[in-house]
């Protein structure tokens, strides 16, 4: 069933008829409602304890479903973890609702192919989350070598039809932090596409044309890409503009102007 919300506009003005006598129009104010499809959060920090306890409510009121990030302190590496999750999510929700988490696990070098079968049976999980080990928040616990450590699990995962979603930054220092997505998408996403072509693979909030175009090159519904409302409203100069902007700054870090228009178009 398609879930709905009704969002109030801001009312608008119309001319009418003009009186015998009157140099002026009559205006009258009209309330007007837009309704569009309850809309999906692709991309959901949850977090856990206290924050846990005030996002779900604030996401719950605008969304149908959310895709949870499974990078917690400790993160969710089990099929186990991420059912308990889940339970504390549902326990979050205000009375009433109908918000459904889609839960994902958190790929390790030591992620088995077992447990992305666990995964798939458990109903709940819908994704496996890379994160390269160093790149953002809690990823400490991330990848290190994806193809020398994870190869069986994602052969697994396009068995069990799960998608793979990829935090798409390498880690190098040697590596521009404004370049390490484009890098991140010629050494490792498109060898991996190359070698599983049948894999599905969503790269997460996108920031360069690079990443546009590496996405509409390859073949529809094997990959795809989220992208966040700052990569479409900023560009780095919001990062500096009056001096250091700290509430501008997020990983990935925003892009040239370039970048993000081209975001913006696709």
């Amino acid at each position: 069933m398609i879930k709905s919300l009704v969002l109030p506009i801001k009312a608008v003005k119309f001319p009418t008829t003009k009186f015998e006598g009157s140099n002026q129009l009559r205006y009258k104010e009209t309330k007007m409602e837009l309704t569009i499809t309850r809309p999906d959060d692709w991309h959901l920090h949850l977090r856990d304890g206290e924050l846990l306890q005030a996002v779900v409510p604030h996401s719950a009121s605008h969304f149908g479903r959310g895709i949870v990030m499974p990078n917690l302190k400790p993160p969710v590496t089990t099929t186990a973890a991420a059912v308990a999750y889940r339970q504390s999510i549902l326990k979050a929700l205000p009375s009433g609702s109908d918000f459904t988490p889609l839960m994902t696990l958190y790929l390790t070098d030591t992620t088995s192919p077992k447990e992305i079968k666990l995964a798939r049976k458990s109903g709940v999980v819908y994704a496996v989350k890379l994160y390269p080990a160093g790149a953002t928040t809690n990823s400490q616990d991330g990848v290190t070598d994806l193809f020398g450590k994870c190869l069986p699990v994602l052969e697994e995962m396009v068995e069990q039809n799960m998608p793979l979603l990829v935090h798409g930054e390498v880690t190098d220092p040697d590596v521009d932090v404004f370049d390490r997505e484009k890098v991140f998408i010629d050494s490792v996403l498109q060898p991996l596409i190359k070698r599983l072509p049948q894999l599905k693979v969503v790269m997460e909030h996108i920031t360069t044309m690079d990443a546009v175009k590496f996405v509409q090159s390859c073949e529809e519904g094997s990959v795809a890409a989220t992208v966040t409302p700052q990569h479409l409203l900023l560009n780095r100069n919001a990062l500096f503009q009056g001096g250091m902007q700290p509430h501008n700054y997020c990983l990935p870090v925003l892009k040239r102007e370039i970048h993000s228009s081209c975001i913006s178009c696709y």
